[in-house]
């Protein structure tokens, strides 16, 4: 097993474990950076490999795919990361994190329909394997997803080809475009609010009336609770502190005889010093004896027990208490309340004004816009034009040079859309370009989009032209193929071979093939064979070098039957193919 840490590749898948699907009980594959090619006689689980890579990536697998006699079939994968930033969004916004440079991918189905799977130990969903599948794999073959067929692929291959003149005004574009929501965000939840805006007004004034005519005050609800309480036991509390002024200085006695003795002390402390303290006791007793007097009649003569106070005070607190059901919990939230919304009617009062600002705005970056966006799709004209000739020029070699293909720019009108001409255009994130690559593989036939015309042949053989004309500027690192050589031979099957073996110099390729011309110019070689073990097929797969290599390329030269002719001519094969510089 590689270590992922000691490559300075980007990324590449590493190892393959498959285990119960169709004919395969259990096989480890193991991957290598650049062109990997999976030969072997025809039925012996070649393109059940590329089979297994789309199901770990999410295709829908019907449990027929179950090995008869299991219960459940599950696929692994480990894949070499380094540096490669175009799977890192799709990996924050899952919130997962390639440990190590790695990424280990898991995905079972079993017999019963249950299914599930992981990325680096942790449960995700099905979505969510196809999110990071679509940014780490490109699959091309009979039963796989195919980026090339879908439409919103397109506009990205433009522009990875298009280069900085694109990439700079698409930014520019982007930023444009994000300020533009903004503004109608806001602009929308205005107008919204407009509708209802005098209805707003005079509730808020309303309430911010009602507040203020109460005139509360913060601890006001705490003074009216206790004073309640004294109205309410006005007659208890009279009683209570006329018996304590009658006890402490009713008739004076009681004040009298404590004189008394505060006297008789201060002459024995004279006499014996030790007593002063006593003294000094005594002597404060009778002084706050007499203040506590003091201060008895005075409450009593102070006090309004009126019963009319009483009813304005029981008032005030259940006006406090509508108010609290209205505004707050307590009289600080609903002075608090009242400070938002005068705020709030504040803001209402400016809207008017504020909508005519944004309305202003949204006009200014409409037409900034407008002018961004016909830039930008005259760049990307230009860039088609080169595209498609880039494009059909790798065309030629691979049994495909009568083939016609153009980059169309797709504009559609739309109500609210950017101004140009007197005409409103439909826009996006992107820009007022729709992209499609249409396609006339024959003489005489009109261009059709690829999903209508293209063959499996003929779509991988468009998307290896595609991939080597955009070459350092691709996006998705692994390419896997499994009809690239449907209907070719010859001449062109060396030009696929060629091909797959450039590509390999930026991307990691897999390809199953049938054709020698393909297989010798893979930078690794792996031969699938299937044999009977104990009544049970079996299928297994290593890595060819060497001789072995030469007598597999032999094979698929000759047939079931290796000759010494076969086996030169694919000696020969391989020793030019390896002497490529790519």
């Amino acid at each position: 097993m590689r270590d992922c840490r000691r490559t300075a590749e980007q990324v590449w898948l590493a190892d393959l474990t498959i285990r119960n699907l169709a004919i395969i009980d259990e096989v480890e594959v193991s991957f290598q950076p650049g062109f990997n090619v999976l030969t072997g006689e025809t039925g012996a689980g070649k393109s059940i490999i590329i089979q297994a890579i789309g199901f770990l990536f999410g295709e829908r697998a019907d449990t027929d795919l179950i090995r008869s006699g299991e219960e459940v079939l599950s696929v692994s994968a480990r894949f070499c990361l380094k540096n490669f930033g175009g799977l890192s969004p799709t990996l924050e916004e899952l919130g997962l994190d390639a440990e190590n440079g790695e990424l280990i991918l898991h995905r079972e189905l079993w017999r019963s329909g249950r299914g599930r799977c992981r990325v680096n130990g942790q449960l995700v969903t099905v979505g969510q394997l196809k999110a990071i599948g679509k940014a780490l794999i490109d699959i091309h073959g009979q039963h796989a997803h195919q980026s090339l067929l879908d439409r919103d692929t397109h506009l990205s291959f433009l522009d990875a080809f298009a280069g900085p003149p694109v990439a700079e005004l698409k930014e520019r574009y982007k930023e444009h475009y994000r300020w533009l929501l903004e503004v109608e965000k806001e602009l929308k939840e205005l107008q919204q609010r407009e509708s209802d805006r005098a209805r707003q007004e005079d509730l808020l004034r309303y309430q911010i009336a009602e507040i203020e005519s109460a005139q509360l005050e913060r601890d006001e609800e705490e003074r009216l609770l206790k004073e309640r309480q004294i109205l309410l036991h006005s007659e208890r509390l009279v009683a209570a502190l006329s018996e304590a002024s009658e006890a402490v200085s009713g008739d004076r006695k009681s004040l009298d005889l404590l004189g008394d003795a505060v006297s008789a002390l201060k002459r024995a402390s004279e006499i014996d010093t030790d007593l002063t303290s006593l003294y000094l006791l005594l002597q404060q007793a009778f002084d706050q004896a007499q203040e506590v007097g003091f201060q008895i009649s005075r409450y009593l003569s102070n006090a309004d027990f009126d019963p009319n106070r009483l009813e304005e005070v029981e008032a005030r607190l259940d006006l406090i208490s509508r108010l609290k059901k209205k505004y707050g919990p307590d009289i600080p939230s609903i002075l608090q309340y009242a400070e938002r919304i005068k705020a709030d009617l504040t803001s209402l009062e400016t809207q008017e004004e504020r909508i005519g600002q944004l309305e202003k705005e949204r006009g200014r970056l409409r037409r900034a816009l407008a002018e961004l966006a016909w830039q930008l799709s005259a760049e990307r004209a230009k860039a088609a034009a080169h595209l498609e000739r880039t494009v059909l020029r790798h065309l030629k070699p691979l049994a495909m040079e009568k083939t016609r293909l153009t980059i169309a720019l797709i504009h559609d009108e739309a109500e609210d859309g950017l101004e140009k001409d007197g005409k409103q255009w439909a826009f996006g994130p992107d820009g007022i370009d729709r992209v499609e690559i249409l396609i006339a593989p024959n003489p005489g036939e009109p261009f059709k989009p690829l999903s209508k015309i293209a063959s499996g042949g003929e779509l991988s053989r468009t998307m290896l032209a595609l991939k080597v004309s955009l070459q350092d500027r691709q996006q998705i690192p692994i390419l896997a193929f499994d009809e690239v050589d449907v209907g070719i031979g010859g001449r062109a099957a060396a030009a696929v071979g060629e091909k797959l073996r450039e590509i390999g110099q930026f991307a990691q390729v897999l390809c199953v093939t049938h054709l020698p011309q393909i297989a010798c110019q893979a930078h690794w070689h792996l031969f699938v064979e299937k044999n009977e073990v104990a009544g049970r097929t079996r299928v297994s797969v290593r890595p060819l070098a060497g001789q072995e290599r030469v007598h597999e390329l032999a094979r698929m030269i000759s047939g079931r039957e290796v000759t010494a002719g076969s086996l030169s001519h694919a000696q020969e094969m391989l020793q030019k193919a390896q002497a490529s510089p790519r």
